[in-house]
């Protein structure tokens, strides 16, 4: 039995938190974040502040929260390391004993991850995501509710994709990009843009 504290005590985490109790081999141990400011007690988890980080590295952290850029600057602000961290996979997930789940990501309840596929690390597989075969998917991505990436897609870093989008087969998505809900991706998406809509367009163009 693994103790797991959460870095966060959102929305997020809240599912997270149903996660780990559904899970046989994880406990939770304590939730930490930057809101609490006096340690306490609740339902025998312990509640504190993200600051106190080092008194919590005898369990394994999972980050619990939506945004990519928030969980890649808690991980540097406190040189956290992979050895820090634990994967979450639901058990209602299916995961092909062939695809690769790196560490700190989170695989949500009811989504698929086919063979050969490769999801970095801190990243999120939200609730009902299906990733076919031969994905390759950045570190501190996320893949949002329902949203179907069809066989040899590529995600790069740092990208969200929206709840309910579509990517045909065989289509590359840049780094840092924001892919909008319902949208439907039948070309290749340039790094650091916003895309949305049924064939998905530019609407913004980011640094």
């Amino acid at each position: 039995m693994h103790k797991i504290t959460l870095l966060g005590n959102g929305g997020h985490a809240k599912v997270i938190r149903d996660m780990i109790e559904r899970h046989p081999e994880f406990d939770l141990y304590a939730i930490l974040d930057g809101q609490i400011h006096e340690k306490f007690i609740e339902e025998d988890i312990i509640y504190d502040s993200m600051d106190c980080i080092e008194q919590y590295k005898h369990t394994r952290f999972i980050i619990a929260i939506g945004n990519n850029h928030v969980r890649e600057k808690i991980v540097n602000q406190y040189s956290l390391v992979d050895s820090d961290f634990a994967t979450i996979i639901d058990p209602s997930s299916v995961v092909s004993k062939f695809a690769h789940v790196s560490i700190g990501t989170v695989v949500m309840p009811n989504s698929v991850i086919n063979s050969h596929a490769l999801v970095g690390k801190h990243s999120i597989i939200n609730s009902g995501a299906i990733i076919e075969h031969d994905n390759v998917l950045g570190d501190f991505i996320h893949i949002s509710p329902g949203a179907v990436l069809s066989g040899t897609v590529t995600v790069g870093d740092y990208t969200h994709v929206g709840s309910g989008s579509v990517v045909i087969p065989n289509i590359n998505i840049g780094a840092r990009c924001i892919i909008g809900a319902g949208s439907v991706i039948i070309k290749d998406i340039e790094r650091n843009v916003t895309v949305v809509g049924n064939p998905a367009r530019i609407i913004k163009r980011s640094e």
